[in-house]
């Protein structure tokens, strides 16, 4: 009887654990796996995050969860109806009109952001604006100004400059010195031993020697160019691939290792393209950041999502801009800034997200 009750108990408890550890696999309409989709229950409180190749790797026990992303229609789905564990995003459209190549001094980007802290209490802190950004090719300076309804988060441009924008994807791709952030397609340099290889869905696979890095999607017929990459596995290329000592190597990865676990950043970004293939710096649409780790105050796992949308870009000459900031230099309330994303038809917030960050200004008015 005991025995039976025992293996009864196993029984039990193994199927416990399976659904507690149940995954979630996230595609597109065309099988692509989403990387960094945000997954939270209806309250808002946060689950996870899916990889790079789209896993979210524990429902939490959860069997309501809501899937949002920056270049998908936000999805709410209930675990126990899903066929095989697989849940499809459908794509948002989102794009810019052409821009007229003049012979200027000045590229000036204007772009929206929204910036949101969740944890495993819901949504806590939330800011969005406006950002005017100026990049000067004489001297490859960049300047930016902002407004919001809260401290703005600057220096966008100077951030989006060093990642992909500006080249030509070849076979391999080499990582700048001076940046961490970017991935640059160029002969010259030192290369730092990454490979870019075509899966079966025809995705650019960015990979070293340990795992893979990320993935590059080319739309020829829509004309644009979306990279995925997580940061920290960047980083940990960089660190390692500076290492010559196989000794002190394995140190690096085992501390790598342990840092990935408290914090980990991943990046999302669309660019248009041209026939050949080529982006420049003006050419970025949109672009999601997503870092994670675990709140040393209060013990939680967060997440904080960046979003950037650009809803402006034109050649223009000093004068031009001071008057385009004189005029983009007013405070904006929450209402202003809901309007503006209407207007420039920014993707709106996810419903179920929204509902917790008006609670939030509430409580602050």
């Amino acid at each position: 009887m005991r025995k039976i009750i025992l293996l009864f108990l196993m029984i039990v408890i193994g199927f416990a654990i399976e659904v507690c550890a149940q995954s979630i696999t996230v595609i597109d309409t065309d099988g692509v796996p989403v990387a960094y989709a945000t997954a939270t229950t209806e309250q808002g409180t946060l689950i996870g995050t899916t990889s790079v190749d789209g896993l979210l790797q524990d429902t939490k026990g959860n069997n309501v969860i809501c899937f949002s992303h920056v270049a998908y229609k936000p999805i709410t789905v209930n675990v126990a109806d899903l066929t095989n564990g697989v849940v499809t995003m459908e794509e948002i459209s989102y794009s810019l009109p052409d821009v007229a190549v003049r012979p200027k001094e000045l590229l000036y980007v204007q772009t929206y952001y929204r910036l949101t802290y969740i944890d495993e209490e819901g949504p806590l802190y939330y800011r969005a604006g406006v950002i005017d950004n100026t990049y000067e090719y004489a001297n490859q300076k960049i300047k930016t100004k902002s407004k919001s309804i809260s401290k703005a988060f600057t220096g966008l441009l100077k951030f989006l400059i060093n990642t992909i924008a500006g080249g030509k994807i070849e076979d391999r791709c080499k990582i700048q010195k001076n940046s961490t952030y970017a991935l640059v397609t160029s002969n010259k340099g030192d290369w730092a031993g990454l490979n870019i290889s075509t899966d079966s869905n025809g995705r650019k696979v960015i990979s070293d020697s340990v795992s893979i890095l990320g993935y590059i999607d080319e739309d020829k017929q829509e004309g644009t160019r979306t990279t995925t990459f997580n940061h920290w596995l960047f980083n940990r290329h960089l660190d390692i691939a500076k290492e010559k000592n196989e000794k002190k190597k394995e140190k690096k990865e085992d501390e790598l290792a342990k840092r990935q676990e408290e914090k980990e950043t991943s990046y999302f970004e669309v660019y248009r393209m041209d026939e050949d293939g080529y982006s420049s710096i003006g050419d970025l649409v949109m672009m999601q950041q997503i870092s994670k780790g675990r709140s040393s105050r209060s013990g939680n796992e967060y997440i904080l999502i960046l979003e950037s949308y650009v809803t402006e870009t034109a050649y223009i000459d000093k004068k031009e801009f001071k008057q385009t900031r004189k005029e983009n230099d007013v405070d904006k309330s929450y209402e202003d800034l809901l309007r503006y994303e209407k207007a420039h038809n920014i993707p709106p917030l996810p419903s179920h997200l929204k509902v917790q960050i008006d609670k939030l200004f509430e409580e602050k008015e």
